[in-house]
């Protein structure tokens, strides 16, 4: 008689996941769904945990793990109370289908209502006044009363969950966790609605400015008076400050007191400390016309000091004013030495003329523009030269088809890597004759780059080819042993290249790099036995008559190669193209051509694999080379969707090279991040909108060519 294991109860799975969310669920059979419920209390406890305490400086996540398991408790309670009143007014007062549909929803929208009003008073029961200015409670209370919502459902689902029938949705669930997401997000990454909307009249000069930028696009003759002061900051103890002005009795003046002083200072959440107060006397200007205070550092950068006092001042009936001024924050390289002495500039402008002639700005900005276009345009045109050859190295249709004799492998990789020893080999006998890197480094360059290439690959064919023939006439077993050798040897040399890269890598972190360089030699020698072996053992298990899928490996290396380059944004290869050759637009270009390569390579390996293999089948069956199959069956087939990618690519790098510019990749947005740090925002609206300009011409000339030709 055979035994049934009997059903388990639905209370069971309930109180399983009363205890640990989730459990039940797994103990009636649906894992996946508990271990989803689990890992969302859990994530969801533990952002709360510290998104609640990033208010001070310096997070008390004991306080604030204490403070959530008490609003866990307090959201329990009042949940299972407005379920409670939820379940009786259900069952004895809402009655009907309309007042049945819209119970839910009006249960939600009470919920919301109540809790809004209940948190004040569940915060202050939490959380002493002191302390609630240690932790974000509100989202903590949100989050908590969120995961007890989630709690309660994984209850509920667990008890309905029947082995053998449809599972019930889980809307509910994938809705409070995206509630729950929404809220930690909020905080995460400080959405602030009050501070945007009560502070935006702050920016509307700012704006106007940056909307409205074209007077600066154009020169003005015009005339004006300047009067300038002298002012040291930072002043240390024994400085000599410039000594202080006097009224005139002819001309434009100021006086400014003290002449020596701190800078204001903002932290790293942009609050600004002020620095020494400064009062201006001025006098001979125009009366009851307007004067502007402009700020220089010490390396000739002009700039209107923001936020640190009044700018624009109405001058008197007499021809003066007086005002006060913070000195303003200005960085100071750590390598400037001596008195760093700025300019406090007051300037009163006249009646201005337009003289029809671009301004300094405007060509600067033109000039910037060009830049960035061209850049994107040199980074597409070398993109496609490399990525071209990479992507049918990258296309899986094609590479699959490729395989070769273990004896072949052996052949072709120790002639890869003797072809490209021998091919430096003669590059170190050849450069010197016309100068080496020093005076001939594109050369040089050049010269290395085919000899090592084309003695890899010339070794590689011969190599590969010559061991296959030898391997046909030699008996299986010696063949299989010169195959076993082979490959050990391979093995060897990747086994000793991963040894000394642990050694270098995993050693170098846990025991510093004394003992990663002592333990070097030991590990190397060890990768290269343990591979060897492997190498060996694979060998052997393949035998005389397997093949290796070699097409298979150049598709995998090359794929991951391009994914790499891909996944690293443009504006990080621009960083380390600065680095590299220094700011410019040089940098820019490396930085957009390497992103190029790796996005291209990747888009024409797909569409390489998404043609229609009848034509290679046709061609293969003519007997064919590979590079007739190539040119006549694939070809064809790729330019369409090759000539849209490149056009959209180009679209994609002008846009780009306004961007890396920030870092000092060249171009516009190199100009354009000067101008917002000088606070020079009509010259920055300028650059907005040439940007702007461009990119719409661009987009709307690119999609005129990719419908003619494609």
């Amino acid at each position: 008689m055979t035994e049934t294991t009997p059903r388990k109860p639905a209370w069971l799975q309930a109180l399983l996941s009363l205890l640990v969310p989730g459990l039940g669920q797994a103990v009636g059979g649906a894992i996946s769904r508990g271990i989803y419920i689990f890992l969302s209390v859990t994530i969801l406890s533990g952002l709360a945990i510290f998104a609640a305490a990033q208010r001070p400086r310096y997070p008390d996540y004991t306080l604030s793990y204490h403070a959530y398991l008490r609003f866990i408790a307090e959201s329990a309670a009042l949940l299972v109370f407005l379920l409670a009143i939820y379940w009786l007014l259900k069952r004895y007062v809402l009655k009907g289908e309309f007042a049945t549909n819209v119970a839910p929803a009006a249960f939600v929208g009470l919920t919301a209502v109540v809790l809004g009003v209940a948190a004040p008073a569940m915060i202050d029961t939490v959380l002493a006044p002191e302390e609630q200015k240690k932790l974000y409670a509100l989202t903590a209370l949100l989050t908590a009363f969120v995961v007890v919502a989630i709690w309660v459902w994984n209850i509920i689902d667990a008890a309905r969950l029947q082995p053998g029938q449809r599972a019930p949705s889980m809307g509910t669930f994938y809705l409070l966790v995206i509630v729950g997401t929404l809220i930690l997000g909020t905080r995460i990454v400080q959405i602030n609605p009050e501070k945007a909307i009560r502070e935006y009249k702050d920016t509307g000069v700012i704006l106007s400015r940056i909307v409205w930028p074209w007077r600066v696009a154009f020169d003005y003759s015009e005339s004006q008076l300047v009067a300038e002061a002298k002012i040291q900051a930072p002043c240390p103890p024994g400085s000599n400050p410039p000594p202080e002005n006097q009224p005139k009795e002819n001309g434009p003046w100021i006086v400014v007191t003290p002449t020596c002083g701190d800078l204001s200072t903002r932290d790293n959440k942009g609050k600004l400390t002020y620095g020494t107060l400064l009062t201006i006397r001025g006098g001979g200007f125009v009366p009851n016309k307007p004067v502007h205070i402009e700020w220089e550092n010490p390396i000739g950068n002009a700039f209107t000091p923001r936020g640190v006092g009044p700018t624009d001042i109405e001058v008197g009936p007499d021809g003066t004013f007086t005002t006060q001024l913070y000195i303003p924050d200005v960085t100071i390289p750590s390598v400037a030495q001596g008195p760093q002495i700025h300019t406090l500039r007051v300037i009163q402008r006249g009646a201005s003329k337009f003289t029809g002639k671009l301004s300094e700005e405007m060509k600067l900005a033109l000039q910037a523009m060009l830049e960035s276009i061209m850049m994107g345009l040199m980074a597409t045109a070398v993109g496609i030269v490399l990525s071209v050859p990479l992507s049918f190295l990258a296309a899986r249709n094609l590479m699959n088809a490729i395989h070769t004799t273990t004896q072949g492998f052996v052949g072709g990789v120790i002639g890869l890597v003797g072809g490209a020893y021998l091919g430096r080999r003669l590059g170190d006998l050849i450069t010197p004759s016309f100068g080496g890197l020093e005076k001939a480094p594109v050369l040089t360059f050049v010269v290395y780059t085919i000899l090592v290439l084309g003695g890899a690959i010339l070794a590689y064919r011969l190599l590969s080819r010559a061991l296959d023939a030898i391997a046909e006439r030699l008996p299986a077993k010696v063949s299989l042993a010169v195959g076993v050798a082979g490959m050990a040897l391979i093995g060897a040399g990747i086994g000793y290249a991963l040894g000394i890269g642990y050694a270098h890598g995993i050693l170098g972190i846990t025991r510093g790099a004394e003992e990663a360089l002592q333990a070097a030699p030991h590990t190397g020698l060890l990768g290269a036995a343990i591979m060897a072996v492997l190498g060996a053992y694979w060998a052997l298990r393949l035998g005389t008559g397997s093949s290796i899928p070699i097409g298979r490996m150049i598709y995998t290396a090359v794929r991951l190669a391009l994914n790499i380059g891909r996944s690293i944004e443009p504006l990080i290869w621009a960083i380390m193209g600065v680095i590299w050759v220094g700011p410019g637009p040089f940098a820019g270009f490396i930085a957009l051509t390497i992103h190029s390569v790796a996005a291209l390579g990747k888009l024409y390996s797909e569409a390489i694999e998404s043609i229609d293999p009848g034509p290679i089948e046709a061609l293969h069956a003519t007997g064919a080379t590979r590079l007739q199959t190539i040119v006549y069956a694939v070809v064809p087939q790729v330019m369409p969707p090759f000539t849209a990618f490149t056009l959209y690519r180009w679209d994609i790098n002008v846009r780009m090279s306004t961007i890396i510019g920030l870092v000092g990749g060249g171009g516009i947005g190199f100009l354009l991040i000067q101008w917002i740090h000088q606070f020079q925002y009509e010259q920055a609206g300028l650059a907005v909108w040439l940007i702007t300009i461009t990119v719409a011409t661009l987009d709307f000339i690119s999609a005129s060519i990719r419908e003619k030709m494609v």
